[in-house]
């Protein structure tokens, strides 16, 4: 599971091969890395595209037929697997390693298991056909606490947050996973920051002082969070960029440079 490291600041820059299968690393996902000066990092899986320093990026979108799908067997209470049948999308081997499976209605609803982490090559599921049947199997002692029902149980699969990592489209569509050093070729390990000052690619004009959200327009960069609030309408925003807080603004740069953004993305796996 997750832990903290304290490590040197060199520590960021590595770039980590995989551990057995391409998606074990040395570090579960998520981990922390903590250097001397308070900043934080947290251990992810590049897609597979090159990082790019100073961007923006973000975990895998949620898979539509991978979502409120049927369990197309039942499980007794203490059952440590947990299966159900996918929509007309296939599941690569073990992509939900470390992730998580919920019941999302029905018999059981209202839970959430940890998929285990896959040290070898199928320890967390093997792959899934489009239209298959997906089998997970549950970290160590975590079990099956409401009986799930056949064909009436409803759950959902979600990836870990740092497992496949890409850049930001405009907007994101899915939740952030920290700002790249730039060091990790494609499909491996890498510090990810989520907290302490960061260069990040600036779109708009920033202002010290401010909060950036994620840009609406330049894949991976930061844009103000813009809003008025008006006297007639004293509790109401006017012209709000909506989006996710990234952090505060600490020293500016033109746009389409990199400006330097106090990160605050800590929020956990």
């Amino acid at each position: 599971m997750p832990g903290t490291f304290y490590g040197n600041y060199d520590e960021r820059n590595q770039d980590y091969a995989s551990v057995n299968n391409a998606n074990n690393g040395r570090f579960p996902l998520g981990h922390y890395l903590v250097l001397p000066d308070g900043r934080k990092y947290q251990f992810a899986l590049n897609d597979g595209t090159a990082e790019v320093a100073g961007r923006l990026y973000q975990c895998v979108a949620t898979v539509a037929n991978h979502t409120n799908v049927a369990a197309d067997a039942a499980r007794a209470i203490d059952a440590i697997v947990i299966s159900a049948t996918l929509g007309a999308t296939a599941a690569a081997i073990d992509i939900y390693s470390e992730g998580t499976v919920h019941i999302n209605d029905a018999t059981g609803e209202g839970y959430t298991y940890r998929i285990r982490r896959a040290l070898t090559a199928g320890r967390a599921h093997e792959a899934a056909a489009s239209s298959g049947v997906l089998t997970v199997n549950l970290e160590a002692n975590e079990m099956v606490q409401v009986a799930l029902a056949a064909a009436t149980s409803e759950m959902t699969f979600t990836r870990n947050r740092f497992h496949a990592v890409l850049i930001h489209p405009s907007p994101p569509t899915s939740l952030l996973a920290g700002v790249s050093p730039g060091v990790a070729a494609a499909n491996r390990f890498y510090w990810s920051q989520v907290y302490g000052a960061a260069a990040v690619l600036a779109d708009g004009t920033l202002v010290v002082g401010d909060q950036c959200i994620p840009s609406d327009a330049t894949d991976g960069a930061v844009e103000p969070r813009n809003f008025t609030l008006t006297e007639a309408a004293p509790n109401t925003l006017d012209g709000t960029q909506e989006g996710p807080h990234v952090g505060v603004v600490k020293n500016i740069n033109a746009t389409t440079e990199e400006a330097l953004i106090f990160l605050d993305l800590d929020l956990g796996t």
